[in-house]
């Protein structure tokens, strides 16, 4: 494999790394995104059926008050047909409320089981309203008759609670399966997201981690340059690797040139590399220099 084909190779192969670095970081992103939205949307329609449940019995109360107002024993307590007439409508109006929030978060992200769920209990609280309707009608705390009673005692207080509990559970339900399903994405982005940093740190690696090794052991053990020479070659830092055994050989040779004149020989002068290599000119200035100064020194004896 020629070095430009190698070299295309790994830099694709970097390119593909990166993108998929940048996908999982994304994905692990929008799915712990969806995560807390998930968590926030069950916490408001928990706290709407919370408040649902509390409003109806509200109004249940408010009723069987207003239905023995007249008794002797709740006059007694001191239950004021005004007063549970004004808590009713409050708890009627709110209650309206709590069904149009329910619909509206349940519309935003609901499977078919629960709009059904909310289908079912829209029907039943419009019985009921209708029946509250009906007595509110009057302006004023009268006596409540059989089947505004109903609408909360008996069958009635069981259809609308069983409409309320199937909604609760089918949306405790949807809810698990779309955090069941936000969770295995999130996992599976975040394995990707590792594979690619391993990917990653093995390219870095490969590129200059190695490379670095294998020139520092072809430095250390000259004897096995070879082995390393060869794992260079096809490398980024094979040219740079070549130009340190060519410094190193130069060096040898400044050395050479500096103990032949330190134990009195004429030493050869240094190779040039080229025609403006200041080392070679030096040293050919030192050796001329070394001549003048033998030759004044014999004149001078």
């Amino acid at each position: 494999m020629s070095h430009r084909l190698q070299r295309a190779l790994e830099n694709g192969v970097w390119v593909f790394t990166l993108a998929l670095l940048l996908l999982s970081v994304r994905g692990v992103g929008r799915e712990a995104s969806r995560l807390q939205t998930l968590v926030e949307a069950q916490a408001a329609l928990g706290a709407s059926l919370a408040q649902l449940e509390q409003h109806a019995l509200v109004m249940e109360r408010s009723l069987l008050g207003l239905a023995h107002a007249e008794h002797p024993k709740v006059r007694y307590v001191g239950y004021d047909p005004d007063a549970l007439y004004r808590t009713l409508k409050w708890a009627r109006r709110e209650t309206s409320a709590c069904i149009r929030a329910i619909e509206t978060l349940t519309t935003q992200q609901g499977s078919q089981q629960m709009r059904i769920a909310l289908l079912r209990l829209q029907a039943e609280w419009l019985q009921v309203d209708t029946v509250l309707g009906e007595y509110l009608a009057q302006g004023q705390p009268e006596t409540v008759s059989l089947t505004t009673l109903r609408a909360f005692t008996f069958e009635g207080q069981e259809i609308f609670g069983g409409a309320l509990h199937d909604l609760r559970r089918a949306y405790q339900r949807e809810f698990a399966t779309q955090w069941r399903r936000a969770l295995e994405e999130l996992i599976g982005y975040f394995v990707m997201h590792l594979i690619c940093i391993g990917l990653l740190f093995g390219l870095l690696w490969r590129r200059w981690g190695a490379p670095a090794r294998w020139i520092r052991a072809a430095l250390q053990q000259p004897d096995k340059a070879y082995t390393f020479t060869a794992r260079l070659q096809n490398t980024a830092w094979g040219e740079l690797y070549r130009q340190l055994c060519f410094q190193e050989q130069r060096l040898r040779e400044v050395e050479q040139f500096m103990r032949d004149i330190a134990m009195g020989r004429t030493p050869a002068p240094i190779t040039p590399i080229d025609a403006a290599d200041p080392l070679a000119r030096s040293s050919q200035w030192l050796l001329r220099r070394l001549e003048q100064t033998h030759a004044q020194q014999e004149k001078a004896g």
